[in-house]
């Protein structure tokens, strides 16, 4: 099937950097699915970073990630699923969030 995908390189950042992929803000009172495929690769064998996702309540502070992945996980594609319930009267909201060392790729 088609989809389409995000890659984040970090061939011309310095390690540590970070990029965010925001997430639409998510209706309240239901149980939402983020799912995505992930691909951490560096060709140094080193550790590409950290794909981490966050939901933050309320536009407070991001806490600690939901989920999260360091490290190289091969040439093959792996898929996440995650369930978020969301309460009334709190609005809710997801990022992923990358820790750059090597190249992180997302896809649907």
């Amino acid at each position: 099937s088609l989809g389409s995908y995000m890659i984040v390189q970090s061939s011309n950042h310095d390690p540590g950097e970070k990029a965010r992929l925001q997430l639409p803000v998510m209706k309240e009172n239901d149980t939402h699915c983020i799912d995505f495929n992930y691909l951490l690769y560096s060709e140094d064998g080193l550790s590409p970073g950290t794909l981490n996702v966050f939901v933050r309540v309320n536009k407070g502070p991001l806490a600690n990630p939901i989920w999260n992945v360091t490290g190289s996980t091969g040439r093959d594609w792996l898929r996440a699923e995650l369930a978020v319930s969301t309460f009334w009267p709190n609005e809710y909201q997801g990022f992923v969030h990358f820790l750059l060392s090597g190249d992180i790729t997302l896809g649907n």
